[in-house]
């Protein structure tokens, strides 16, 4: 991996393969490697990929994982940084999960540097059935066999003594989000010029499929698609499904072949 510090930012990313740029950004809890690693290897081969582990996040420490309220923004304000560093040109920018809603912002806030997003498992929004699912996460000591899984990679990637603070701190990033109105970026998605594909999973629960397409609607050039048998890890349950939409994508929508 790759590192640089930008004043109080301290990144860690893969830049791997040749060709057009684009920029991989994964979500909540987290590396690079583990929530995007085989797309990353799968995309290397025809493009240049970008992958970071997000600021507090896997190799990205010190310092550790915090969860302010505009943590979202954060993150896209982080990526341009980054981006500005390298100076790539203009990036597509690939999304999952918490990772979806900042590249939305990055497009957003920097129109200029961004050529295409890619985003699944986002709705713009975090909605009551999020923030009162997050809830349900919590005490993090009373978790049993059903989010064992869950425990098992935050530990690998972050340490046990991360367990807590990751949960606790998004759960009452949500609440507070919500309290404001609940707006992550549909607010700002007018404001993407570029054109945009949008992904979420049948199964998906608290992403809910009326967000998901109100932000499709705000956003001028957006395509939006729910895929068949998936939760919200399309990457995970839909591999191959996911890989022929972004190549779709970036071969016939943006012309990057």
């Amino acid at each position: 991996m790759h590192h640089v510090v930008l004043d109080d930012l301290n990144l860690a990313y893969y830049d791997e393969g040749a060709g057009h740029p684009l920029l991989l950004l994964h979500g909540f809890t987290g590396t690079a490697r583990s929530h995007l690693g085989d797309l990353i290897d799968h995309l290397k081969t025809n493009w240049r990929v970008i992958a970071p582990d997000l600021r507090g996040y896997g190799a990205s420490r010190p310092p550790f994982r915090d969860f302010p309220p505009d943590f979202y923004q954060r993150d896209a304000d982080d990526m341009i940084r980054l981006l500005n560093h390298l100076n790539p040109g203009p990036v597509v920018v690939l999304g999952f999960s918490d990772g979806a809603e900042s590249a939305l912002l990055v497009a957003a806030t920097r129109p200029d540097l961004v050529c295409g997003v890619v985003a699944w498992g986002v709705a713009g929004v975090i909605s009551a059935p999020m923030a009162a699912a997050a809830q349900q996460w919590l005490p993090v000591s009373a978790w049993d066999a059903s989010r064992a899984s869950w425990r098992d990679e935050i530990i690998a990637n972050h340490g046990a003594d991360q367990l807590a603070p990751l949960i606790e701190g998004w759960a009452a990033a949500a609440q507070a989000i919500y309290a404001a109105g609940g707006n992550i970026c549909y607010d700002q998605a007018d404001r993407i010029a570029c054109p945009v594909l949008l992904l979420n999973g049948d199964g998906e629960v608290n992403n809910l499929t009326t967000d998901f397409f109100r932000l499709a609607e705000r956003i001028a050039h957006c395509r939006a698609t729910i895929i068949e048998a998936s939760g919200h890890g399309i990457q995970f349950d839909q591999p191959a499904q996911l890989r022929d939409l972004i190549r779709t994508f970036l071969e016939e929508e943006l012309c990057l072949n």
